[in-house]
């Protein structure tokens, strides 16, 4: 799929990441490898319940700019897809704000990965609020083989976003570029990998 620039968001520059040369490390039968998504705290703000998916859309919010995301879950190995693994997502609404409340589960859901360990949802680019930087949190379900992962996607060219997000190498690939896709939407393709148990 050819991609464009997205120029709505302020300060938004191109931004490619190399999928190769990852390395997988094997030590005492477990398994670690450079391509592990960094990890961040659960924070307050996660909410146990949220409904079955990929649409996050609500009536009155007009200003923020509606985004597609998409990406893979995959294994140690950088490679494998992950089928049927259980996805929560959440973020502030428009007024900054997250619903920990309301039986609409505003900017809440929970999703699969398909047979190819892909999901994609539907929302839109969350205000920043507080001096936090723009960003989407990330509940990854751990199964009998991988961790549970929790982390956040950012957004390249946020003002906000500065050296306080980058705690480890591989936190740049969780700042992803936003593109306008063929039909005209912005998106984003964020994947997570899952490191093995002990």
């Amino acid at each position: 799929m050819r991609r464009r620039k997205f120029n709505k968001i302020i300060g938004i520059s191109a931004y490619v990441v190399s999928v190769s040369g990852f390395r997988l490390i094997e030590e005492n039968g477990v398994y670690t490898t450079s391509c592990a998504s960094s990890r961040d705290m659960m924070g307050p703000y996660y909410r146990k319940g949220a409904p079955i998916r990929n649409d996050f859309s609500y009536a009155g919010n007009k200003d923020e700019v509606p985004l597609r995301v998409k990406g893979k879950i995959v294994g140690v190995d950088c490679n494998k897809p992950l089928p049927n693994i259980e996805i929560d997502i959440w973020h502030c609404d428009h007024n900054k704000d997250y619903d920990m409340n309301s039986d609409e589960f505003k900017c809440r859901g929970k999703l699969y990965s398909d047979h190819k360990g892909e999901y994609m949802f539907k929302t839109f680019i969350p205000p920043p609020y507080g001096g936090r930087p723009k960003h989407i949190h990330y509940l990854i379900h751990g199964t009998e083989e991988y961790q549970e992962l929790v982390t956040q996607v950012y957004f390249k060219g946020d003002e906000i976003l500065d050296n306080n997000y980058w705690v480890y190498p591989r936190d740049e690939r969780r700042i992803i570029e936003v593109f306008r896709n063929d039909e005209g939407m912005a998106e984003i393709n964020f994947n997570l990998y899952l490191s093995q148990k002990s």
